[in-house]
């Protein structure tokens, strides 16, 4: 049975999708489905009227059940560089329109 393409992913061309799969799979630091949750939990926060409450990148309650967003972003960065280059941009352009809200 197929993958799902997760919602975060759409928009995303095959090509794209496609050297995700295979970074992911090669990578020792991420896991299939990781930048997802990274691009995830990086909407989340620039969504987020709380992002107030982040003080110098630190969450002024650490609970650990979430993800950190400044380390999901920085994973996302990661990400970025290892990608081929036109799937980088594709990337990297979606990074942008989120930054530039923040």
């Amino acid at each position: 049975m197929p993958r799902r393409r997760q919602d975060v992913l759409k928009g995303f061309s095959g090509r794209f999708i496609a050297d995700l799969d295979r970074l992911e799979r090669t990578r020792n630091y991420l896991w299939p489905g990781s930048t997802a949750l990274a691009l995830e939990a990086w909407i989340r926060y620039e969504d987020s009227p709380a992002r107030r409450f982040w003080l110098n990148e630190i969450p002024v309650d650490d609970c650990g059940c979430c993800p950190h967003p400044v380390e999901q972003r920085q994973l996302l960065g990661f990400v970025a560089r290892a990608l081929p280059r036109k799937s980088a941009r594709e990337l990297r352009k979606r990074l942008d329109e989120l930054d530039a809200l923040y």
